[in-house]
């Protein structure tokens, strides 16, 4: 059985922040794509508006539908993040199996991994904020996971927003440039008439101011949500099921998962350049030539000439020795079964030569017997 929340855990944002959060361009958008996608259907619990005598009571259905897109607004980056991964893990591994796919990370990047895949798998809807707003939003504080998640998920915002100044400057910087008023603009413009005289000019002027501008446009972006963290911990602290004790540990918790999915984005990154990299062509490979000596060149695909040495002459001897004497055995072994003695000395004259030709093939040496070296 579901314990039902009868207020937003999010209820104690303060209200300037809800109106500064209102007024950023990318949670605008982001609200009118959910109102459009996802909807606002409450269920037959939440769907009941107040009534018309209570002037105290307000309706609270678009709080829950503010808070339904916060949520979304932190969560749903996450799983993308999840799913480019994924992709990535399965190009580097050239397997589609989701059991292997976690062998592309190592350390905390695949705890990180392997957590957002499990969790994934058992609560995509609560993710993607599917369903009753107010049940979604509910449901932030039904387990450990889901809210370790969304203080991560807040953690991570944060982040995300400390490391954007450098590029907001940059844009900064551009757009103050580009000022009507700035003596810029004006070195600009006066360098440009002195040199329009000619349409490619002009052709090429206009080009730059085109491109300039189009270098100015910002894409709105969502905003961090570091607002989320005393809320949902006022929250915490006032169930009747977790309490005030809970708030260390789950902090504590959520604070690793936020490292671990840092990890992951930097292992992202790298497997990203793995699998963007081109490979090289074999008929676009560099030759090498070896104009100096010219026997390596020509015997390259008929592999190394070894030298032989002594010792493995003395082997290759001591072997055509032993298969001698083996012979000269086969051969009285044929004798004492009654050979006749003509074809025994064909035989033996025959295995003569061929020792003759063996010796003179390694330069006609000829090995003497001793006692002491075999």
């Amino acid at each position: 059985m579901t314990m039902m929340v009868a207020e937003s855990p999010f209820t104690t944002i303060l209200p300037e922040e809800v109106s500064r959060l209102e007024r950023q361009d990318g949670f605008a958008l982001l609200r009118d794509c959910l109102k459009e996608g996802v909807g606002a259907d409450f269920c037959t619990t939440h769907a009941s508006p107040p009534p018309p005598n209570s002037t105290n009571s307000p309706d609270p259905r678009p709080t829950w539908l503010l808070h339904r897109d916060m949520l979304h607004a932190l969560n749903m980056p996450l799983a993308a993040l999840f799913q480019r991964a994924s992709t990535l893990a399965s190009a580097a591994l050239c397997s589609q199996s989701a059991s292997d796919l976690e062998l592309a990370f190592s350390g905390d990047a695949r705890g990180a991994f392997l957590w957002l895949q499990c969790f994934l798998a058992e609560e995509d809807a609560w993710v993607r904020t599917a369903g009753c707003p107010a049940c979604v939003v509910s449901d932030t504080l039904s387990t450990e996971s889901h809210i370790r998640l969304t203080i991560a998920a807040a953690l991570l915002s944060t982040a995300a927003a400390a490391a954007a100044p450098s590029s907001s400057s940059s844009v900064v910087a551009a757009t103050t440039t580009t000022s009507p008023d700035s003596p810029a603009v004006d070195a600009m413009t006066t360098t440009t008439t002195t040199t329009s005289s000619s349409p490619s000019s002009n052709a090429s002027a206009a080009a730059a101011e085109e491109s300039q501008a189009a270098a100015v446009v910002v894409q709105p972006q969502l905003p961090p949500l570091p607002h989320i963290i005393p809320a949902l911990r006022a929250a915490i602290d006032a169930d009747p099921f977790w309490g005030p004790d809970f708030w260390s540990y789950l902090f504590s918790r959520a604070t690793q998962l936020s490292a671990g999915i840092q990890a992951l984005m930097s292992s992202m990154a790298d497997l990203e350049s793995l699998v963007t990299s081109p490979t090289p062509s074999p008929s676009l490979t560099p030759q090498k030539k070896n104009n100096h000596n010219p026997t390596t060149a020509t015997n390259t695909n008929m592999g190394v000439r070894v030298k032989e040495s002594k010792l493995a002459k003395r082997q290759m001897r001591l072997k055509r020795e032993e298969m001698e004497l083996l012979r000269r055995c086969a051969v009285q072994c044929w004798g004492r079964a009654l050979v006749p003695r003509d074809v025994r000395a064909r035989v033996l004259g025959t295995a003569a030569a061929a020792a003759e030709e063996a010796s003179a093939g390694l330069g006609g040496e000829r090995r003497g017997r001793s006692l002491t070296c075999p």
